[in-house]
């Protein structure tokens, strides 16, 4: 009969309040849509890495795939100031790790997105869409280290004794 586990023994990972939808939130409200990727025209997915510390904060942060003109600095910005709730249970320090994928849209693209916001573009005010997608980290199996097992050699030398005549 196998063990059952109790939800105690598993390390508990920081996590943002409110889940996907509370860090669509938090993109949405501080997203600057970069002035140089307004004037280039350019949209695309900023991809980024980054990890929680055991107090919450995001401690790195590193651009996987980026698309230039701003919008990685930018992108960079709203992931270093996101704030995660870290479970009181934790005795255990440790870090999370996720990925984060920002989507630069311009208004009037063929792929528009349902979420959007109103900024001021170089040509007055301008409506930008964007989406944010998590990726959950990927979970491997658990490693099983087998029982050691125990084994001994024993050797013994015995003296030669030559037989006297």
């Amino acid at each position: 009969m196998k063990k059952e586990r109790k939800d105690k023994d598993f390390v508990k990972a920081a996590y943002f309040e409110g889940g996907r939808a509370g860090i669509e939130a938090y993109v949405k409200k501080e997203l600057r849509y970069p002035k140089e990727a307004l004037e280039a025209k350019v949209e695309g997915t900023v991809s980024v890495r980054y990890t929680v510390d055991y107090k919450g904060k995001v401690t790195e942060a590193n651009i996987i795939a980026g698309i230039g003109h701003g919008c990685d600095e930018e992108a960079l910005r709203i992931v270093r100031s996101m704030q995660f709730k870290v479970p009181d249970e934790g005795k255990i320090k440790s870090k999370y790790s996720n990925k984060l994928h920002i989507h630069f849209r311009l208004p009037g693209s063929p792929a528009q997105l349902p979420s959007t916001k109103k900024i001021d573009g170089i040509d007055g005010q301008m409506q930008v869409s964007y989406q944010v997608t998590v990726t959950p980290p990927t979970i491997k199996k658990p490693i099983t280290i087998p029982k050691p097992s125990t084994s001994y050699q024993i050797q013994i030398d015995w003296p030669t004794v030559e037989k006297e005549e």
